[in-house]
Order: structure tokens, then sequence, then C-alpha cells
């Protein structure tokens, strides 16, 4: 996959230039574009150096694997990327989000939260209040956007 760069519309606002240039870089990145062809255009050549003084910042350099100025067209510059994929074993796993609950207290409705997994989010759990101390059997439920919501209730045990 290859981008492109045409900075002619904006050679007169360098800061402009300066978010183009990291939101392409970014998409690079991102999507493992192989190459960005940016184009600064032959004028006096004042936009091309401040580009190229641009992506010689070290934390931009480290974005790309090289450049290369087109010898063809002195108003035409190429980023070449290079993407190394992930050894299987180094794959990141997949993570498992967490849903936070947020409800009061049954007893002095004081507010208690619970974070847990979300393929969890539907079990009721006993939880104790921070503030009193009373057992509370949190009970869930998805409302029609799909927000997990509890309703505390006092989770006396007969003994």
């Amino acid at each position: 996959m290859k981008l492109k760069l045409d900075l002619h519309p904006i050679f007169n606002d360098s800061r402009k230039i300066e978010l183009a240039l990291k939101a392409i870089i970014e998409e690079a990145v991102d999507c493992h574009a192989s190459e960005v062809e940016i184009i600064p255009g032959k004028g006096s050549g004042a936009l091309k150096k401040s580009v190229l003084r641009f992506l010689d910042q070290p934390e931009v350099k480290a974005r790309y694997h090289r450049l290369e100025k087109d010898s063809d067209n002195w108003g035409r510059l190429f980023l070449h990327f290079r993407h190394e994929s992930l050894p299987q074993s180094t794959k990141p796993k997949a993570t498992i989000a967490l849903v936070t609950v947020t409800t009061a207290c049954a007893c002095c409705t004081e507010p208690i939260s619970l974070a847990k997994p979300d393929e969890d989010a539907m079990n009721p759990v006993t939880l104790e209040c921070p503030w009193c101390g009373s057992p509370n059997r949190l009970v869930f439920h998805r409302d029609r956007r799909g927000v997990v919501n509890a309703r505390a209730m006092l989770d006396y045990e007969d003994s």
C-alpha cells in the first residue's frame, strides 16, 4: 500500500504542514503502508528543506525505515517503511474488557463500585460495603444500550 501527501494546498502554513506530516506517518504505520510519497513541490526549495528538517527529528526518524529523494523529480520525496511481523509467541493476547459498575449500598446508600471482566458481568456477586460493612448482593442487568447496571440487596445468611 502506498500513500501520497501533496503539500501544495498548504505550502504557506508551517503548522498545517507539520500536522499533515505527522498524520500521514501515523496512518502509514497504522495501516502498514510500504511507502509514502511527499510532494513539497519544486519552488524555491524552502518547503522541501523544512520537510527534511521535520523528517530528520529523532522521534520522527524512528517511525520510518529510509528516506529517498526522487532523482527524476526533485520536488518529490519517498518515505519507505518496514513493518516487521511479530513472531507467533510474542503477538499480543486478546484482553478481557473490564466493566465497572457503581450502585448504592442497600443499607447506607453510599456508592459501591465493582470492576469485573465483561464476560462475567451478568453473574451476581456478594460484596461488602466499604462504608458500613453490610453484605450487598449485586444483581446485574443490561439496558437497551448495552450498558451494565447493578442493583444492591442486603445479603444476610440465615445462621
